[in-house]
């Protein structure tokens, strides 16, 4: 899903930065809470521990038709542990050193992390929200609750993050809009398999060993393990 230099339009191109940093500038003061309390400064290294597993995710790129690439995301993981606007602000981090090696375009960073840290991030957080919602109604275990909501909205959006990828791709004549849709979802929908199972064991196992590291407790509207 790197998207590299050359192929989104210039108009696309300035319109996806623009959002962004609204959103990372918004997103920076509504962080600036979490670093108020007096545990804040055990998760510094904890957020640079969850870049460098994004980062790790996706080290492994599948080439996809058309210039761009199929790998893991791990938006919606930092979102669903550090909060929605923290996955925007790592992504772009993580995505703006990758883009220096050469893995994504330096211009495009506005377009990559619209989808991997808003589309897959915030939208996925939110996909997350509501099913925790839905499911917490049930008998089931808030922990399980939690790591079946984080799978699904892991899958749903990295397969979402790649049909808005598909759609760029088309508006900037890079490829047909019937090419460009199916074919970035087609790879998406198999390696969102991949992506919702590393998203959810790693939340599960936060939630068993370190459960005051996730920070959206309050968010999600009910206590997140037993």
């Amino acid at each position: 899903m790197h998207i590299p230099d050359g192929l989104l339009s210039p108009t696309l191109i300035i319109i996806f930065w623009v959002v962004v940093v609204a959103v990372m500038v918004l997103g920076y003061f509504r962080m600036g809470r979490m670093f108020e309390t007096e545990e804040s400064e055990k998760l510094v290294p904890y957020i640079g521990v969850l870049a460098a597993v994004i980062f790790a995710f996706q080290f492994v790129n599948y080439p996809v038709p058309g210039g761009t690439s199929g790998h893991l995301v791990g938006g919606t993981l930092v979102a669903v542990v550090l909060g929605p606007w923290a996955s925007v602000i790592v992504l772009f981090l993580v995505l703006l050193v990758q883009s220096l090696f050469g893995d994504g375009g330096i211009t495009a960073i506005g377009a990559n992390t619209f989808n991997m840290g808003i589309i897959g991030g915030i939208v996925g957080f939110y996909i997350v929200l509501g099913l925790v919602k839905i499911l917490g109604r049930t008998n089931m275990k808030k922990i399980l609750v939690t790591t079946i909501s984080t799978a699904i909205g892991a899958y749903i959006s990295i397969v979402l993050a790649a049909f808005i990828c598909g759609i760029e791709l088309s508006i900037s004549n890079v490829l047909p809009l019937s090419v460009a849709v199916p074919t970035m979802v087609f790879w998406h929908l198999l390696i969102g398999v991949g992506e919702a199972i590393i998203s959810a064991l790693i939340v599960f196992y936060i939630l068993k060993a370190k459960p005051e590291l996730v920070t959206t407790k309050d968010l999600m509207g009910v206590m997140l393990i037993d």
